[in-house]
């Protein structure tokens, strides 16, 4: 992978397939990046131009395109300049800033920003415990390895909410816009759970990892009264996540939950307005074609009726005949300039904005199309290494090939100019989800049975049935430009859905 692009491809759930690019800003006024995906699908699964169609395809596949969270430990909520924590106390600080719309906006902007920006610290200060573990030698004490990141974390965490929930006498306040005042509400009962969750978490390494009496009994006292302190705040403030052990409380508390994760999610997530391309072109392109063909049929007429005169039955044969070639030059005409247009021009423009603002932050181009062998890229086709058994188990029939390229420009200074008082944005998330459906319906049955002879005689044997789809994509930065770099992944389906997805 170029180390400006990094790619995560895991099943979203049974059905879907998620592929996740993050696109970092580069230096110079724009970053310009090509990927092409090859979708190599079995013959034997019915998947052609004349059955799974563009439209099809579109319909299959879900794209969303956010902000990549930027980096934050967790001692910068308290410290770092442009941390949301000091964003929102330098807002309030100013006199008169809830009368202020724009001042307004900002802190709920920020109070999203500083849900998020925890979700992500807490879980990279989760995966260094978990990193550390797994480099302790087995002669070593762990706890050693792991001790100050429990500190730091317990330490942290009573800063960052205590820091933050001293804005609530701020907030709760006659003149404060009602939206703001809701945003600390949903942003606070989101930290809440985060750090519950996170908690409840470490507790767990602890208990397992750390066999040091002293401190394994230290640290899972900490952690269960920093999980009661959460309880008792959310219940105090009437929140709604308190978690009891009946059916109706466990569907809320779920429910809850991800509304929340949303809730502050959102921000995130970028405005995209998704448009044709060419359709312009292609109009004057057929306009052309028509022309063309009525050339061909006036100057037919013109000179037959030089030739065969007026009104005679023979110019009405040749009037005919130049018809029926200017409706087939017509046609030809068109599709060569549909092969034309469709090498130059992508299926759709979508025109990248920042939520509540209309300043352009890039442009990404997609399209889609069948490809023959033959065509394929060299890089490509000596990645693909097909063998002669995945020639037998597709008839030798070859494969059906999917390309869906995406052509992407970010232009940097936009995101500094739409995000001026947040930590600096370092790129942005493409995520594509691939339906599989289409892919199931030839698919024979998931589980086979055989016979197998053995020492204790003929046994009944159970066998999965799998079939594998296989994902090549090339990744190239244009600007700067830098060297093409490839990565694939092998889907393994069978009828009931996604089995897992292998990383070659």
């Amino acid at each position: 992978m170029l180390e400006t692009i990094e790619q995560a491809v895991k099943p979203h759930d049974q059905f879907q397939v998620e592929l996740k690019l993050d696109y970092e800003l580069q230096d110079g006024k724009r970053t310009h990046y090509k990927i092409a995906t090859f979708i190599f699908i079995p013959r034997t699964l019915i998947i052609a131009p004349d059955t799974y169609e563009k439209a099809d395809f579109y319909r299959d596949i879900k794209n969303y395109i956010r902000l990549k969270t930027p980096h934050l430990i967790l001692r910068d909520f308290t410290e770092h300049e442009a941390s949301p924590l000091n964003t929102l106390r330098q807002i309030i600080e100013q006199p008169e800033w809830s009368n202020d719309p724009a001042a307004c906006e900002t802190a709920i902007v920020s109070l999203k920003f500083l849900g998020v920006l925890l979700r992500t610290s807490l879980r990279e200060h989760i995966n260094l415990v978990y990193q550390r573990i797994a480099e302790a030698k087995p002669d070593s004490k762990v706890h050693v390895q792991v001790g100050n990141l429990f500190e730091s974390y317990l330490e942290e965490i009573d800063i960052i909410t205590e820091a933050f929930r001293a804005f609530y006498a701020d907030l709760n306040l006659p003149n404060i816009d009602p939206r703001v005042y809701e945003a600390y509400r949903f942003t606070d009962e989101a930290i809440s759970m985060l750090v519950e969750d996170s908690a409840i978490e470490l507790y767990q390494i602890v208990d397992e990892n750390i066999e040091k009496k002293t401190d394994r009994e230290a640290f899972m006292a900490a952690l269960s009264d920093r999980v009661k302190a959460e309880m008792k705040h959310r219940r105090a403030h009437g929140y709604g996540i308190i978690f009891e052990d009946d059916e109706q409380s466990r569907e809320e508390y779920i429910f809850r939950t991800s509304v929340l994760k949303k809730y502050i999610g959102s921000i995130l997530y970028l405005s995209t307005d998704r448009r044709r391309e060419g359709t312009g072109r292609e109009q004057v392109f057929y306009a052309l074609a028509a022309g063309i063909a009525m050339l061909f049929a006036t100057m037919t007429a013109f000179y037959f009726q030089q030739k065969l005169g007026n009104f005679s039955f023979p110019l009405v044969i040749a009037l005919v005949i130049g018809y029926m070639f200017k409706d087939r030059i017509k046609e030809a005409v068109r599709s060569v300039f549909s092969s034309y247009l469709q090498e130059r021009i992508y299926d759709h423009r979508i025109i990248i904005n920042a939520q509540n603002s209309k300043r352009k932050l890039g442009v990404l181009r997609e399209k889609m199309t069948y490809v023959s062998e033959e065509d394929l890229p060299g890089g490509i086709r000596k990645r693909r290494q097909r063998d002669q058994l995945t020639d037998l188990d597709n008839e030798s029939q070859g494969e059906t090939i999917i390309r869906h390229d995406k052509d992407i420009i970010l232009y940097n200074d936009a995101f500094e100019a739409v995000f001026p008082n947040m930590p600096k944005i370092t790129g942005i998330n493409d995520i594509t989800r691939y339906d599989i459906h289409p892919f199931l319906g030839k698919m024979g049955d998931p589980v086979q049975t055989r016979l197998i002879l053995d020492s204790d005689g003929l046994q009944e044997v159970t066998f999965n049935k799998v079939y594998h789809i296989n994902l090549l994509s090339r990744y190239k930065s244009v600007a700067p430009e830098k060297e093409k770099t490839f990565s694939r992944i092998r889907l393994v389906l069978n009828r009931d859905g996604i089995r897992r997805v292998e990383h070659l």
